[in-house]
């Protein structure tokens, strides 16, 4: 990828830190602060080894001294930086006085030492509780933006794609994510602060030298952004597979029942034995490149230091700097330069691996939800007439091959109907288009003369209850489950829907009652006691369409039998429309559309139909001489 695109996908990953700017500054002025401490800790390097080496000659021979402080004199007296230094401290007698105060014994040094060492503690303190506090809360806003963005698109979405990968992008790539965050804030930040303070210092110390040194660097960055493009390849690749035994694991677990039914669990360790394999060497090449990286870049800094210490030994052996200046120089260039770019290298190619679950985090964000309010979207108060679809179609994925197909349907106000036919007639979608789940391909649905794409959606939902074959529960407890109808009602209002739903004294009879929790899926209760939880929840609700599929096909007759009590209460008057598979359900309906192939059949009353020899009577009776014993 081109240099760039990271950066430019840096600063959309730091754009996630505008609302935190206040703490970043303070971050960053910490850095500085923190920075320029260990600078000036840095520079009491060359008066140390200068003051150490005359007092070596003091005590032995005084021709090394004499010769040192020609080396110092003719120094001052020759070098223009020398020359330009003391104008500029000359004009800043007050610092000057201060720099000789402080460095005129070793005791005088080992203060300033001390005096700095608060000031490094607390700036170190407060850059990285500031960096982390940004850190943690950027990632939080974008796992919940994420979240955010990702709950309103429609339900093609997420039958489409696996959920093991979603979820995968939600914590292994959000994981990623925050390494990547912790390099930009941390070595990306503080890193160039040491290079500049670690190149200052050098150039203080000796000027000729740090040219030098700044003409060889490029070389170190060569095998850098050689080794960058492929961690970032290997990253991807290492990801993918990783989302792939995240949803291998998801879908075991989910399946557990069957899996131990079946007596697979050998078949199941051997397929994620397979998948985490292959993730393995997807990884270990990620691997080979990022020890690659570092060892060629070790092989660079040593040569570099060698070639350091033989010219830094030449200058000083030819008197063109003091063993203090060398040996400052050679600690700037060593702790912090040197440091710096290795850290500064070392960042780059993690960055380019995090990229790669950062640029997978930031696909989602792309996506364009389907199902979206219309511009001039109105409110939808109250339903006076009814739901009419006028010459709907609808296909997944806009197929050519239509579920259903050129559907023209009023349903009144107040009415029950009911859908029926074979598997696959298309009874499901047709009620998954009411709700906006999904849009028709052609047509339109309507409630009051209103499209409802015109109907601002979070206000058509309220006006629907959903009541559903595949019973939904949350591992929460009953109570809470049951409140997902309707946040704000009372206790006494949830106790009402349990007795209208058949489950209140089931759930009274339990040790914990109404604050028992239910398992992952309701696990811990049986088909009839999950669905009647589920129509306590479509009753506290009390939304004037009720959806009804398929709610009792699963349940055992006594089951059904409670359970069709219950609807019963909760379709008083409410426009319900029911997808049934035992025919017995519907006799009582206002109205019974056959459906066959995506259209629709007949329609009418259970006797008219029964009148008929049509495909109703046909399934009727096919229905009934299956049951019968």
């Amino acid at each position: 990828m081109k240099k760039s695109t990271l950066f430019s996908e840096c600063a959309k990953l730091l754009s996630f830190a505008k609302p935190y700017w206040k703490y970043m500054a303070l971050a960053i002025a910490s850095m500085v602060i923190y920075t320029a401490a260990y600078g000036i800790q840095i520079s009491l390097i060359k008066p140390i080894i200068d003051k150490l080496l005359l007092s070596n000659t003091n005590t032995t021979t005084p021709l090394p001294r004499v010769a040192i402080d020609q080396n110092i004199q003719t120094q001052q007296n020759t070098s223009p930086v020398k020359q330009f230094k003391k104008q500029v401290i000359s004009k800043f007698t007050v610092i000057e006085k201060l720099r000789k105060r402080a460095t005129d014994s070793f005791i005088s040094i080992g203060i300033v030492i001390a005096i700095i060492a608060p000031i490094i503690s607390i700036s170190c303190y407060f850059q990285q509780y500031f960096r982390n506090l940004v850190m943690c809360s950027v990632v939080v806003d974008i796992r919940n933006k994420i979240c955010d963005h990702l709950l309103p698109q429609s339900l093609s979405f997420f039958e489409n794609r696996k959920s093991g990968d979603l979820l995968s992008r939600l914590t292994n790539d959000i994981a990623v994510t925050q390494s990547g965050l912790a390099i930009l804030f941390d070595e990306i930040l503080l890193q160039p602060l040491r290079l500049i303070c670690g190149f200052s210092l050098a150039f203080y110390f000796s000027w000729k030298l740090s040219l030098l040194t700044l003409i060889a660097f490029p070389v170190i960055f060569i095998p850098v952004l050689v080794m960058g493009k492929k961690i970032k390849k290997h990253g991807k690749g290492s990801l993918r597979r990783l989302s792939d035994l995240t949803d291998a694991l998801r879908e075991m677990f989910a399946g557990i029942r069957i899996v131990k039914a079946f007596k697979m669990e050998a078949e199941e360790s051997r397929e994620i034995h397979d998948i985490s394999e292959r993730f393995f060497r997807k990884r270990l090449k990620m691997i080979k490149v990022k020890a690659a990286n570092t060892s060629t870049s070790e092989f660079v800094y040593s040569l570099g230091l060698a070639a350091l210490i033989m010219l830094g030994g030449y200058v000083v052996m030819s008197g063109k700097i003091t063993p203090g200046e060398l040996g400052g120089f050679i600690t700037a260039i060593g702790f912090m330069v040197i440091s710096a770019i290795k850290k500064l290298a070392k960042s780059y190619a993690s960055l380019q691996e995090a990229m790669a679950g950062i640029n997978r985090v930031f696909e989602l964000f792309t996506i364009d939800t389907s199902i979206k309010d219309h511009p001039d979207a109105v409110t939808l108060e109250s339903i006076k007439e009814g739901i009419s679809f006028k010459d709907v179609s609808f296909s997944y994925d806009n197929s050519e091959e239509y579920i259903v197909k050129d559907i023209n349907l009023t349903i009144r106000r107040g009415e029950v109907v009911a859908l029926v036919g074979k598997s696959g007639a298309g009874k499901s979608t047709l009620i998954n288009l009411i709700p906006r789940f999904y849009d028709p391909v052609k047509g339109s649905i309507e409630i009051d003369g209103t499209d409802i794409r015109k109907i601002k959606h979070a206000s058509l939902l309220a006006h629907i209850a959903i009541v559903s074959q595949q019973t939904f529960l949350f591992n929460r407890s009953i109570s809470e489950n049951i409140l997902y109808g309707r946040k704000d009602a009372s206790v006494r209002e949830i106790y009402s829907a349990a007795k209208s739903a058949n489950i209140h004294d089931f759930i009274m009879g339990l040790p914990a009652g109404y604050d028992t929790v239910v398992g992952e899926l309701g696990v811990k209760l049986s088909g009839g006691q999950r669905q009647r939880i589920a129509i306590a929840r479509a009753i506290l609700k009390n939304a004037p369409i009720l959806l009804l599929d398929e709610a009792t096909s699963s349940l055992d007759y006594e089951s059904e039998k409670l359970v069709q009590d219950a609807l019963n209460n909760l379709i008083v008057g409410k426009t319900t429309i029911i997808v049934a598979h035992r025919l017995s359900t519907i006799q009582h309906c206002d109205r019974i559309i056959v459906m066959k192939d995506g259209h629709i059949a007949e329609t009418g009353s259970h006797e008219s139909l029964m009148a008929e020899e049509g495909e109703y009577k046909r399934v009727y009776q096919l229905h009934f001489e299956t049951i019968q014993p």
